[in-house]
């Protein structure tokens, strides 16, 4: 089992970093965790990690590498994945900010792949943010590559059982995801197993250039568009195998440029947590703007979690939840003998510096959340904070 850790000089990383004209491409055998957490991770920086998926069994079975032009194995992925219900995005049809919605039967959208030699029919339907690795836990049909290990968001998902950010995406050349940035700020991190996809991402900032009077952002954008705004971006064309990481905050736009398979998950950790509760708070911001005629109401703070709950996808107790689960864990490993570590998953170990680092983040988010009394709407969360905050505390002593 691999032990994800961190140098005691990596919990001091400052953003920084030498400036790039590019996106720099590393080999995996040439890569460590501690590498990835100073110059990438900590710094909120893009790299695209390469050879990732060669051992997946998603890598070598789903592809029918035998013929040329390679092609999706059909007949394997039917007599292995069960005809499941599967999400489809309509990308003929925006719905809002996203393209519209639909479902179908894993099945029948593997035969429209395989049958339609129409352009604008194959185009037209994406399978995304299908949660296989949750629907046959017991398929392991890759690894979570050990840089991405630390997610918070997952572990305590997977461990209550409830939900996961862990997705597989399907999409025939020409299918296409709108321009945005990750959900709550997180990190991402998508693997190529098969096709060539494009990239568009912006720094954080950047994407100001685009909005229009009413402060909207574009649905989708081209380079030309991108150039005349004079928005400094970088375009990526992703190969199979590849790793793509996205910081916290950096809007992108990704077109399948051939039929394209990939393995996705959204996580945070210790590095981008305070911009997830920034952007919460910020969230609470604007529910609260949207209701502001209705603060005489009967239980006015806990309506607007609930909206910020719909809106934003989690609420403050949701969060602080998180927070104390992670806490909980860290301080259990650290409270452990020299030689102990503690265990994210069924693949890796965390490090006692990289627990550390975690606990101490913790605590700053908490006292300055509390300091300026940003849980005050919601007083049981509140509570819940102070108790451990002082929990930390003890543990440090």
């Amino acid at each position: 089992m691999d032990t994800i850790e961190i140098t005691a000089s990596g919990t001091k990383t400052t953003h920084d970093y030498e400036d790039h004209n590019g996106i720099e491409r590393v080999a995996l055998k040439d890569f460590s965790y501690n590498e990835f957490f100073q110059k990438y991770m900590r710094p909120n920086r893009p790299v695209i990690i390469t050879s990732v998926a060669d051992g997946w069994d998603c890598f070598r079975r789903w592809i029918d590498r035998s013929v040329h032009p390679h092609r999706l194995d059909v007949q394997f992925l039917r007599g292995t994945i069960p005809n499941l219900t599967v999400p489809i995005a309509d990308c003929a049809k925006q719905h809002y900010n996203a393209h519209e919605k639909t479902e179908m039967k894993l099945y029948d959208f593997l035969d429209s792949w395989t049958d339609h030699q129409d352009t604008e029919v194959r185009s037209r339907y994406y399978l995304k943010d299908w949660h296989l690795r949750s629907a046959i836990p017991e398929y392991e049909f890759y690894k979570t590559p050990p840089f991405f290990a630390s997610d918070w968001l997952n572990e305590y998902l997977l461990d209550r059982g409830t939900d996961d950010y862990r997705f597989v995406y399907m999409g025939p050349a020409g299918t296409w995801t709108a321009f945005h940035a990750d959900v709550f700020g997180s990190f991402s991190w998508s693997v190529n197993i098969f096709g060539e996809k494009l990239w568009y991402l912006l720094a954080p900032g950047e994407e100001v250039k685009l909005r229009d009077g009413l402060k909207s952002l574009p649905f989708r954008v081209t380079e030309d568009e991108l150039q005349n705004a004079g928005v400094q971006y970088y375009t990526v064309k992703q190969q199979p195998g590849e790793a793509i990481f996205v910081p916290t905050g950096w809007y992108h736009q990704v077109l399948n440029i051939e039929d394209t398979i990939s393995v996705n998950h959204n996580w945070f950790n210790a590095c981008n947590v305070t911009a997830v509760w920034s952007n919460l708070r910020a969230a609470l911001q604007d529910v609260l703007r949207e209701i502001d005629d209705c603060r005489d109401m009967e239980n006015f703070d806990e309506h607007s979690q609930l909206m910020l709950k719909v809106s934003f996808g989690m609420d403050y107790a949701d969060f602080v939840a998180i927070l104390r689960y992670i806490c909980d864990k860290r301080i259990e490993l650290l409270a452990a003998g020299e030689s102990q570590k503690g265990h994210l998953n069924t693949e890796y170990t965390l490090g006692r510096n990289h627990a550390a680092f975690d606990l101490a983040t913790i605590e700053t988010l908490f006292s300055a959340a509390l300091e300026t009394r940003a849980f005050s709407c919601t007083p049981a969360v509140e509570k819940s904070a102070v108790s451990y905050l002082k929990k930390i505390k003890k543990s440090n002593s």
